[in-house]
């Protein structure tokens, strides 16, 4: 997440540029490293480091040069509780070195931070589905969810299909998913993911396949023991990433089971990050809807989820007395989708180009 500012003198072009970035998954490295990454990239010089104490943060700070160019930089750093940072970064391109100081000074003395307890809430979620083990949640070993996507005049449009499965084997990886997204359209959206984990999710492999008419592209998520977790992404050209997770962090696979362990806990509001199959981390805002109005129908619960980035997300999610999601609603900016429980039969039915695949999967062993 990310806020930025240009600095105009007169009515010129800007000459100064500002950058505060909030980040979902701390770096690998110190803050010493990262400042010396960020000088070597921009072939400049350390000339100064410090820290400043703002309330509860320490912020650590560089000043880097590069005279021929007339450049100055100031970075800033500071770690947040659940394994959050926040950067700072102001750039200055006529050598006037106190804009872009007093610029820096400015932004790290409005900086004012108040810790969520409702991540905390959300990391001891987490913590009780690792402790239980995802095994648990697994009934006969197998679980499989069919929903056909509907829009707003009920017209099928898609489908998504999900399967889990404990294989009983290697505790390192006996937890084994597939899923598959499609929505028809002007492209249409295809998404196949696959998932491998150990039961209490301390390293797993997240692999998923994107196609559409203008773009196919390959990420391959892999979270080591050590709680590092590598983001490769195949398309054009070959991305990487490295973060740490914060212990609010979950992958989308496991919303099933996010949500009975909310129930069977007395939270009420909670915020987790939900790992996506593209290698996004989504901070999400999920709260119980206590009030039977708003169930619409004889949902036992109902809970919504709420994506806190700029995709304008929101979910609300039915569940029967057994608690296993049976309808969702979906809204997007201006779009709503209603998605319904089905079977692998009746997808198969409603888009036939997809039949084979789907079938085959739903009989994956129990």
């Amino acid at each position: 997440m990310t806020l930025s500012s240009s600095f105009t003198l007169g009515s010129g072009r800007p000459t100064a540029w500002a950058h505060c970035q909030y980040l979902l998954a701390a770096r690998r490295t110190t803050p010493q490293m990262w400042f010396m990454q960020q000088a070597s990239e921009l072939d400049g010089a350390i000339v100064e480091t410090g820290q400043m104490q703002i309330d509860t943060l320490t912020i650590d700070w560089a000043h880097i040069e590069r005279p021929e160019l007339l450049l100055t930089v100031f970075l800033g750093t500071a770690k947040l509780p659940s394994n959050r940072q926040l950067d700072i970064e102001v750039n200055e391109i006529t050598g006037d070195f106190e804009l872009a100081e007093q610029a820096f000074k400015h932004i790290v003395k409005s900086v004012n931070f108040k810790d969520n307890q409702l991540l905390q809430a959300g990391a001891e979620i987490i913590a009780a589905i690792k402790s239980k083990g995802l095994g648990s949640f697994l009934e006969n070993q197998n679980q499989q969810a069919f929903f056909l996507i509907n829009d707003s005049r009920r017209r099928a449009v898609g489908f998504t299909m999900d399967v889990l499965i404990d294989s009983g084997g290697d505790a390192q990886s006996n937890i084994q998913g597939a899923g598959h997204l499609y929505i028809k359209g002007q492209p249409p959206f295809e998404q196949v993911a696959s998932f491998q984990s150990g039961d209490n999710l301390d390293a797993f492999v997240y692999k998923s396949q994107t196609y559409s008419q203008v773009r196919r592209s390959r990420t391959e998520i892999i979270l080591g023991e050590a709680g590092l977790m590598t983001v490769r992404k195949f398309a054009a050209r070959t991305e990487e990433k490295d973060y740490y997770l914060s212990p609010t962090a979950i992958p989308g696979v496991f919303l099933d089971q996010l949500l009975r362990q909310i129930l069977d806990s007395n939270k009420k509001e909670i915020v987790v990050d939900i790992i996506e199959a593209d290698g996004k981390i989504a901070p999400t805002f999920v709260s119980r809807i206590e009030s039977k109005k708003d169930a619409a129908d004889d949902a036992a619960y109902v809970l919504k989820l709420e994506l806190l980035d700029e995709r304008g997300f929101s979910e609300q999610v039915y569940l029967n007395d057994q608690k296993q999601i049976y309808k969702k609603r979906l809204v997007q900016q201006q779009s709503t989708y209603f998605l319904e429980s089905t079977n692998a039969e009746n997808i198969a039915k409603e888009f036939p180009e997809h039949a084979e695949y789907v079938l085959q999967k739903s009989r994956m062993p129990k």
